[in-house]
């Protein structure tokens, strides 16, 4: 039981041991048991009890009770997201795949990463990450901003769009716009190869995570193998970089 805390189990009195013991095995009834109950199935007193309470570090046994009530998380519950970054969240040939937009990029007068929602705060993570390499690049998280009109008369450009479930429909209908324009490349990193814009884009940039939505509209995705695979291409663009310089 975590509300147990880190208690030196070495340190109870054969009294406190019982109380423990009683306790562990009941984890469930506790937190609507009152102190005499507690005792009394024990076969403690009520003193007992509280002293017990009083060493797991609760000022009360009113504040013990409504700690206990808290649903408690295991530590592998907490962190069910720490394996996102194994290979088998991602295709075999990732490497090959970053590589060669690697060796696009670097070649591009423009580098725009478009998001809408938590995409957007990657998208200027990402963004300030490639001006640092020299990059021209920045983010573009407002779907009505004039892209096209800002881009006139531009080539070599390259437009990231990171996308989830890679059906955005924002970001959809700015890729239509590029459709067969020699002065763009497009690339999608989403979970989806498959899905709208992975079919649409030059080159994607897949990965493999859990779709996790609260009340219909509210994303609780993990965004760290996105940030995985920025973090991956920026690698490889300051490694393509450093070798030109030499």
């Amino acid at each position: 039981m975590s509300f147990f805390g880190k208690i030196d189990f070495n340190d109870l009195s054969e009294t406190d041991r019982a109380i423990y013991h009683y306790m562990s095995s009941q984890s469930d009834k506790i937190p609507y048991m009152r102190v005499r109950e507690i005792a009394k199935e024990s076969h403690t007193s009520a003193s007992s009890v509280m002293r017990f309470i009083r060493k797991l570090g609760f000022e009360s046994f009113t504040e013990f009770r409504s700690h206990a009530r808290i649903p408690q998380l295991e530590d592998s519950d907490i962190l069910s997201g720490s394996d996102l970054l194994s290979a088998e969240h991602f295709p075999s040939d990732i490497e090959s795949k970053l590589r060669r937009v690697a060796e696009k990029l670097v070649e591009c007068e423009n580098i725009i990463f478009y998001g809408i929602g938590a995409s957007a705060s990657i998208c200027e993570y990402a963004a300030r990450r490639f001006s640092i390499l020299g990059c021209n690049s920045f983010a573009l998280v407002d779907h009505t901003y004039p892209i096209f009109a800002k881009l006139k008369n531009t080539s070599d450009n390259m437009v990231l769009a990171l996308s989830v479930t890679g059906g955005t429909t924002e970001i959809i209908e700015l890729f239509n716009g590029f459709k067969n324009n020699l002065d763009f490349t497009t690339v999608v990193v989403t979970s989806d190869a498959a899905s709208a814009l992975g079919r649409m884009s030059d080159f994607v940039l897949d990965y493999s995570v859990d779709v996790k939505r609260i009340n219909k509209h509210e994303d609780l995705t993990s965004q760290i193998p996105c940030i995985f695979l920025i973090e991956a291409l920026s690698e490889a663009v300051r490694q393509i970089v450093t070798l030109d310089k030499l």
